[in-house]
């Protein structure tokens, strides 16, 4: 092919050699100025400079979207792993508190029924009765009782 290219440019008549030489060349710039070059008017192909220009960039580009790709699937899986570490410990500390709770409820519930006990043998006849004889005092056998009818009539 490069021969075949190198024939035309040599065969190619002096006047269309002196058409490209008056005309400006064209810049191009661009990830696609490969397929915008001029291109040889007999075959209609790409010098091969340009084309290997072109390939090149395609690789690059192929290899710019495998990285990018790279990264953003390793992002992905951090943000995961992240997401995945973070609800693991709100977990646990949910599991901390919740077995806190329970051993102050536990306590709670002791202290209750120690109370409960305490009242018990507080509210009982017996210890009442043990405590007044202490203090002197005596079981009455007779309690009298006032009406409250004549009170009122002599007043």
């Amino acid at each position: 092919m490069i021969a075949t290219q190198a024939v035309r440019l040599v065969s190619a008549s002096p006047r269309s050699r002196a058409s490209h030489a008056r005309r400006a060349p064209r810049v191009l710039a661009g990830p696609l100025a490969a397929d915008r070059a001029p291109r040889d008017r007999r075959s209609g192909e790409v010098p091969l400079r340009r084309e290997a220009s072109r390939r090149a960039f395609a690789t690059a580009s192929w290899d710019l979207r495998i990285f990018g790709i790279a990264i953003a699937a390793i992002v992905f899986a951090f943000g995961l792993a992240l997401l995945y570490v973070s609800q693991t410990t709100a977990l646990s500390v949910a599991g901390y508190d919740v077995q806190k709770r329970a051993a102050q409820r536990d306590e709670l519930l002791r202290q209750n029924a120690l109370l409960e006990v305490q009242v018990a043998r507080l509210d009982s006849p017996a210890r009442i009765a043990a405590g007044a004889q202490r203090l002197g005092m005596i079981h009455a056998r007779y309690v009298p009782v006032i009406p409250a009818q004549p009170l009122i009539a002599k007043r």
